[in-house]
């Protein structure tokens, strides 16, 4: 309640700085102060009460600082589309001027932000000193170890744990426990139970809320990573029942389209563009050493279908198939002209032809070797996730430094979840940032050898 009022007084005070920076004089200062304390009025009324519908007043909502950030600037942004489009329908443009509007708008935002990072500092050390009083909540654990890690992030969340239980081996004992919780909730006025079940728990769970119900209060689970990441995944109705969705596409029928669309004139344009450079480069390769001027090999792509890879040749052997050894750092088989090609990734840009043939991206997870596919595999537990969409000429990975030798188990799972954060994030706006970036990268040549 208390953040709420704040937020009012600041978009009143606000609106009067906004109005004073451009509009008021001496005749015309009553009737500016009450043009602007209705658009401030009405913007206040407006985003509080959006804010509020939405529960960000509340005090576990209002210490997630990101939270409160997306919430806050997309209400405020939405209520000062609603105050223009007020503005031009009742013709009242010329008493609140774009000036006084956008400062406003400026202000507000600057203001309610710093509200926010306010809160998100003080309300920890308020619940803990007993300044604030949390909303009282009860813990029921399957097992010791949740016990310390369920509280400790109630406490971090604005909640007052007072009791925790844990559920006994039996069903006999669990039931005498789930009946000592209730009598203890109906004495102590708690406001919210937290189920923290363990992985294979689901029997056990429906028992323990099935008996919660004989309580007129908030029964809410939480559930290990395994439980969570699949109730997070949307549901529907599928008749009578209801059904989850455990994984979905990572790309919908029309972002496919769009990122074909972007694949092929991102490709068709650099094609046309480097036609001079690449007959340069195929000319050099022939000169410098004997043998082919292109390079292909086996690699895996979306869905793990195997597709042939073109790239200027680098090396004075072509492995493919079961063995194949990754390059290192002042590696023999790399010719002369090679560690150039390799360093300024000129060796890539026949893949460009890949991206034309649909077999690859322009941007997205670097295709493996199938040999290193199925090692790697075994390190990164999922790793297939990178097969969800096709294989692109740079992604995600190689702009944050993921590039070059893997050498070390870690070094895998750190490109692999960089991978999968892109699979899970994708864009259009992301992929020209990741190709804008990779020229960087390139051009400071670190880790390609």
């Amino acid at each position: 309640m208390f953040a709420a009022g704040a937020d009012i007084l600041i978009v009143i005070v606000a609106a009067l700085i906004s109005g004073s920076l451009f509009h008021f004089t001496d005749s015309e200062t009553e009737s500016e102060v009450s043009r602007n304390m209705a658009g401030a009025v009405f913007v206040a009324v407006l985003f509080v009460g959006s804010m509020w519908a939405r529960k960000l007043y509340e005090p576990p909502r209002l210490i997630e600082f990101g939270d409160q950030v997306r919430g806050l600037l997309g209400t405020w942004c939405g209520a000062f589309l609603l105050l223009a489009s007020g503005v031009f329908t009742w013709g009242v443009g010329k008493e609140l001027s774009r000036e006084t509007i956008w400062s406003f708008w400026a202000i507000g935002g600057a203001a309610l932000l710093v509200h926010r990072q306010l809160w998100r500092i003080y309300l920890p050390r308020a619940l803990a000193n007993g300044a604030i009083k949390g909303r009282k909540a009860v813990i029921i654990v399957w097992d010791e170890p949740q016990s310390g890690k369920s509280s400790n992030l109630l406490l971090r969340h604005g909640y007052l744990v007072f009791k925790i239980f844990q559920l006994g081996p039996s069903a006999e004992d669990s039931a005498a426990t789930l009946e000592e919780v209730i009598a203890f909730v109906r004495g102590q006025d708690i406001d919210d139970i937290f189920l923290a079940p363990r992985a294979g728990s689901i029997v056990d769970l429906v028992a323990a809320a099935t008996a919660l119900r004989a309580l007129p209060i908030s029964v809410t689970m939480l559930p290990d990573p395994v439980l969570a990441d699949l109730v997070s995944n949307p549901r529907y109705e599928l008749g009578s029942s209801i059904a989850l969705e455990i994984q979905r596409q990572p790309l919908g029928l029309g972002e496919r389209a769009a990122k074909r669309a972007f694949d092929i004139v991102v490709a068709a344009t650099a094609l046309v563009l480097l036609a001079p450079l690449l007959g340069l480069v195929a000319l050099a390769i022939k000169l410098d050493s004997p043998g082919p001027v292109f390079f292909r090999q086996t690699r895996s792509g979306f869905n793990g279908r195997p597709f042939k890879i073109f790239k200027f040749r680098s090396m004075t052997v072509a492995e493919d198939g079961e063995k194949v050894g990754q390059a290192t750092k002042n590696d023999k088989r790399v010719t002369r002209l090679g560690g150039f090609l390799r360093k300024s990734s000129l060796d890539e840009l026949p893949q460009l032809f890949n991206v034309l043939r649909g077999e690859m991206s322009v941007v997205g997870p670097r295709p493996h070797a199938m040999a290193h596919d199925k090692e790697f595999a075994e390190y990164a537990y999922n790793y297939v996730f990178r097969h969800h969409v096709k294989a692109g000429m740079t992604g995600w990975a190689q702009v944050h430094g993921a590039r070059g030798e893997t050498d070390t188990v870690e070094k895998i799972q750190r490109r692999v979840d960089l991978d999968l954060w892109y699979v899970k994030h994708w864009s259009l706006a992301l992929d020209f940032s990741i190709l804008f970036r990779t020229v960087i990268v390139v051009l400071h040549g670190k880790n390609a050898y």
